[in-house]
Order: C-alpha cells, then sequence, then structure tokens
C-alpha cells in the first residue's frame, strides 16, 4: 500500500529482533514477501519512524540493530517534552478548554499551576488536566483554584512567586553576559507581548487587556519596534 508513496511506523523501538532484519530487508534491498507467500516482491517508498525509546542506547544494549538504525537515521527531529517548552502550555491549555468546557479561560493562580507541572505524560497529560479542570467548572467565566481537584492542588498554589526559579536564572544569566538594566527590561516586555499575542492568536485588544495596557500603546509599541528592526 505505501509502495510508491511514505511509510509511518510508530514505535519502532518496540519491534522484536526477527521483524528488524525484515524490515531492514525491505528498507535496504526494496524486496519483501507477503505474509504466507514465496514470491518476493519490489517496493520502493519513503519510512518515516517515531519512538519514545533512545535508540542510540538501545543499539549499544543489543536490543536495537546497528545497521537497521543507521539505515532509517539519515534524519532526525527531536521533539522536545513539554517541560522543556513552557512557551507552548498555556497555547495548548486554552485550546483543550475550548473543546471541553464555555470557560473564558484561567485565573492567574490556575495558569501558573499549568505551567510548573512536569507532565510526565506530554501533551496528553496536559489534555486530561484540562479535562479535569472543565468537567468539575460550572457557568462561563474562568478556571479558578476551585476547580482543581484535591489531589492535584498543591498546597502554596496561591503564595507561588513567579519570579522565583527559571525567571530569576534568566536574569542572572543576562547579568553575567554583560547586559544592563534597561535591555533585560526591554527584553523581558518584548517577550512578554510576543508570548500573550501568541496565547491571543493575534487579538490585540485581548493581549493589551492581559498586558495591563491600551490596545493602542500595544500598537504602537508593536509598529516602534518594528522600524528599530528594520
Amino acid at each position: 500500500m505505501a509502495d510508491g508513496g511514505s511509510l509511518f511506523l510508530d514505535e519502532i523501538g518496540e519491534l522484536p529482533p526477527a521483524l528488524q532484519a525484515q524490515l531492514l530487508r525491505a528498507v535496504q534491498e526494496k524486496t519483501y514477501k507477503r505474509l504466507g507467500s514465496n514470491l518476493w516482491r519490489q517496493t520502493d517508498f519513503r519510512l518515516v519512524s517515531a519512538t519514545n525509546r533512545d535508540l542510540i542506547a538501545e543499539v549499544e544494549s543489543g536490543g536495537f540493530r546497528r545497521d537497521l538504525y543507521y539505515r532509517i537515521a539519515s534524519w532526525i527531529c527531536r521533539l522536545p517534552p513539554l517541560r522543556e517548552r513552557p512557551e507552548d502550555i498555556l497555547v495548548l491549555a486554552r485550546h483543550f478548554l475550548r473543546e471541553f468546557s464555555a470557560a473564558a479561560g484561567f485565573e492567574l493562580p490556575v495558569a501558573n499551576y499549568l505551567l510548573t507541572r512536569s507532565y510526565p505524560g506530554n501533551v496528553r497529560d496536559l489534555r486530561q488536566i484540562v479535562a479535569r479542570l472543565a468537567y468539575r467548572h460550572e457557568g462561563a467565566g474562568n478556571i479558578t483554584v476551585g476547580d482543581l481537584p484535591a489531589a492535584d492542588r498543591p498546597a502554596c498554589l496561591d503564595g507561588e512567586d513567579w519570579r522565583d526559579g527559571p525567571f530569576r536564572r534568566s536574569v542572572q544569566r543576562a547579568l553575567s553576559l554583560g547586559s544592563g538594566l534597561k535591555e533585560i527590561g526591554r527584553a523581558a516586555e518584548d517577550m512578554a507581548e510576543e508570548l500573550v499575542l501568541g496565547e491571543e492568536e493575534g487579538n490585540l485588544q485581548r493581549a493589551a487587556k492581559r498586558l495591563g495596557i491600551t490596545d493602542r500603546a500595544l500598537q504602537m509599541r508593536r509598529q516602534a519596534r518594528k522600524q528599530a528592526a528594520s
């Protein structure tokens, strides 16, 4: 079926050794036998594979064939786990919320809570959390701390300081690289605008409201930044 096109194999790291050898033949020699047949057939396809395993480690331990790995690893795309791309968390969370509920959004303590989770199950994990929040929520207002199930509710949720942890380390790194107060402040403002505009899908009015400025001021700031870049 994939002849002349693309074949996608999910969880290729789970293939047992016997199937790895058969797949190597199909990829390398472009021949295969149908199940129960003795006739060799020709095939030509582009192979795309996915795995959640470290295949290099599997090769070293003998769990994955070295020759097959180097046949399929001509181009590698690593998708970082959700905890390494926090800028995506609220964008995805709002998308899932629209699927499950008529709620307007997340109150700040809930948004902070979503940003600080580790998400061992990545995007699926985030989707399940938003689903639990949506099912407990009533009305069209924002998701509040009260909508968090007791098992998910940190004791210090309301008292969390966003200036701790990663933010403090980012400022410290900027200072160590020679950046001054004005440069750091401008970079923080630009990043805040970029993040909010992305989360609000480019809606200037909503973004300006979250930033605590007028939409006219936001327009002027964006225009000034474009002129400075040109």
